[in-house]
């Protein structure tokens, strides 16, 4: 199996009637059956922050060999926990209903063995937090636990024999280290970690372990081929720096040795083996002259020549997961194309294209079968939050699930439009409108921006996420606009380099072109406007701030004022420095480019009203930032509202905290456009 980036019987009645109460969608659902096409709800209703937060989904796939069975990943919201919890649900082929697999509530992966018989998840015994390996057969039975690692175990994988399971492990700390951590290392240093992470494997029949890898090197990931080859992506260092250094190494088998198989300067993402190992694709950031800031592409490794080739090289999609076909002569991938994801297939040899799946919707998972080259594929659309779908390698595609949509089918729902306008410069420009569910033809509606993050993204059809919470936002009257500025993915390597060297060069004139066509062709009402982003929509937001107050109302979330600073804090620095050609350290650079476009120097013009949040504990923008930003607002006298949340990293993971701030913006933006006070909604144990 592949896999690209879950016994009473279920009636209709009963779904529907979960799907209809968010009381019932708040509880642990002990429902053991999910019909794969259950009926659409009979009535619709307006959908609350409560819905959004809570509102169920599929969220991956894990296909076995055959492709005739499959675990599926299912997130409810646990409110009496405070937590969202993940169930897996299997499927087989014939069946008409998702089953329950309970047993496995508490595992962080699972994995369905070559033959289809047996499960192998990593769950983390009682008495630890470290996950160990655990069997059991498909048809049930009792899980029995196969290793007994002094480390966390991680990344599982079947031999494609089926008589071993790989994984990943750290290296254990000695007796004398445990003993000196324990009484006076308390504290771990900084980045510095020296315990590298080495490949397993452990013969199913009895347990006994064998270290695939051995020296100094610290395995990041791997893959096996059918003919029993190994791939590893090593790098010498531990930190996440170090992953710009990784290479690539093969050995024949397990106990033959590893050769270097590459030597350059990029990271190679999310590499595979051919099945007959004689070929690594793999995907980069390769411009003409290797690494460089433009989309990920497709590159192809052939082992017994060196030679690499970068397949499709000018084209605009973006590679987005690879997987190969039976015989080893085809792939299949995901790609990102704007406002649209999914699948195609590539002829290496001939370099020839084929769309399996490219249509007005969003890939959220996939997974291929290594032995048929069938995917399963998890698809969002407008009118449903995930549904799967079974694709040929030929394309002959059939939908397998209603789930999705029969689960939004009870709310009132806005149109998902696709519009076009031209920037500042010309450059046609693409996004979405949504229209308010109620709309009056006299006055234009209030309009909410929301702005994506990464920056290397693009708003797709679909996309359910909480955090965007239109279907509410339509409900409350808003219209919404989403924008796919210069700097995202899917449009070609000039539109993402159009943030290059100068991060802020195109894309908020890009934004601003959008509103003001919005507000041209009446459909956005130019004195209610709010501005809002999480990372990289929040460095949006706190540009635009700077740059007009139009904005009635500002949100800006874990988004970043000083470039220099979040340079030298943030866990990801690679792919920044790529993006301004420069790091923090390097001689002249804070003063030329990182300073200049700081915006720092441009708060003292800001005047809009500014919601922030962050996390305590994320490290990819750190919270200083938005500190920063509120207390310069503060101290200018610009009404400012900053909420610290404790516990929570880059994106908010607890139920509570996902609605306090839904209601949190739902009231700013009210109260600065003029609507009414609203009530704040309770989760729903605390309302009852």
């Amino acid at each position: 199996m592949t896999r690209s980036t879950g016994l009473a019987a279920l009636v209709i009645a009963g779904w529907l009637s979960c799907a209809l109460c968010p009381a019932g969608l708040a509880q642990h659902e002990d429902l053991h059956v999910l019909a794969l096409n259950p009926a659409p709800a009979v009535t619709r209703r307006d959908m609350t922050a409560v819905d959004m937060v809570q509102l169920p989904r599929l969220d991956g796939v894990y296909l076995s060999n055959d492709g005739r069975v499959a675990l599926v990943e299912r997130v409810t919201t646990d409110w009496a926990a405070d937590q969202n919890a993940t169930s897996y649900w299997l499927w087989q082929e014939g069946q008409t209903e998702l089953v329950w697999q309970a047993d496995l509530d508490t595992a962080d992966r699972v994995i369905v063995s070559p033959d289809g018989q047996q499960i192998a998840a990593e769950i983390a015994p009682e008495d630890s937090s470290n996950d160990e390996i655990y069997l059991r057969n498909l048809d049930r039975g009792e899980l029995q636990r196969l290793t007994r690692h002094p480390t966390a175990v991680r990344s599982i994988a079947w031999s494609p024999d089926g008589v071993f399971i790989y994984y990943l492990a750290s290296e254990a700390r000695s007796d004398a280290e445990r003993e000196r951590r324990s009484r006076t290392h308390i504290v771990d240093p900084y980045y510095e970690s020296t315990r590298r992470t080495h490949l397993w494997r452990v013969r199913v029949a009895d347990g006994a372990r064998q270290q695939v890898t051995q020296g100094d090197i610290h395995v990041r990931s791997y893959h096996l081929a059918a003919n029993g080859a190994i791939l590893v992506r090593v790098s010498a260092g531990t930190d996440p720096d170090a992953t710009y250094q990784s290479e690539l190494m093969v050995a024949d088998g397990p106990s033959a040795p590893f050769r270097r198989v590459t030597n350059n300067n990029w990271p190679e993402g999310n590499a595979r083996l051919s099945p007959d190992g004689l070929r690594v694709a793999y995907q980069a950031r390769l411009g003409q002259d290797g690494l460089d800031y433009v989309q990920e592409k497709l590159v192809v490794l052939d082992l017994a020549s060196g030679v690499t080739r970068v397949l499709a090289p000018d084209a605009d999609w973006e590679v987005d997961g690879l997987a190969w076909l039976p015989g080893g002569q085809s792939l299949i991938i995901a790609v990102r194309e704007g406002v649209r994801s999914g699948l195609m297939r590539v002829d290496v040899d001939a370099g020839s294209l084929a769309i399996l799946s490219l249509e007005d919707r969003a890939l959220a998972d996939w997974s291929l079968a290594d032995g048929t080259g069938e995917v399963l594929a998890l698809f969002q659309t407008e009118t449903s939050n995930g549904d799967l779908w079974h694709i040929t390698p030929s394309g002959e595609s059939q939908r397998l699930t209603t789930i999705g949509a029969a689960m939004v089918s009870a709310f009132n729902l806005p149109q998902q439009r696709r519009i076009e306008w031209s920037s500042h410069d010309g450059a046609a420009i693409e996004g979405f409108y949504f229209a308010p569910l109620t709309e009056r033809s006299d006055v234009p509606p209030p309009l909410v921006v929301q702005i994506h993050g990464g920056p290397r993204s693009s708003d797709q059809f679909g996309q359910w996420k909480w955090s965007r919470f239109v279907p509410v936002l339509a409900a409350e009257g808003y219209a919404v606009l989403w924008v796919n500025y210069r700097g995202g993915t899917g449009y070609g390597d000039t539109f993402l380099r159009g943030m290059h060297g100068e991060y802020f060069a195109h894309a908020d004139r890009d934004v601003l072109t959008g509103v003001d066509h919005l507000v041209a062709s009446g459909l956005a009402d130019p004195d209610r406007m709010i501005i809002s982003g999480w990372s990289a929509g929040g460095h949006m937001t706190n540009r635009l701030i700077t740059r007009t107050d139009r904005f009635a109302a500002a949100m800006s979330g874990a988004g970043a004022v000083d470039w220099a600073s979040h340079h030298l804090t943030s866990d990801v620095r690679g792919a920044r420095r790529l993006m301004f050609d420069a790091a923090v350290w390097d001689e002249g650079a804070y003063d030329q480019v990182f300073v200049p476009q700081s915006l720092l120097r441009d708060l003292h013009t800001v005047t809009t009203p500014t919601l922030i949040f962050a996390g305590e504990d994320d490290e990819r923008v750190h919270p200083s930032q938005s500190i920063m930003l509120y207390q310069s607002l503060r101290n200018l006298g610009v009404e400012t509202r900053l909420y610290l949340v404790p516990g929570e990293e880059h994106s908010f993971r607890t139920p509570s905290h996902r609605l306090f701030r839904l209601n949190a913006e739902l009231d700013w933006y009210g109260r600065h456009i003029g609507l009414p006070d609203r009530d704040w909604l309770a989760p729903p144990d605390a309302a009852d």
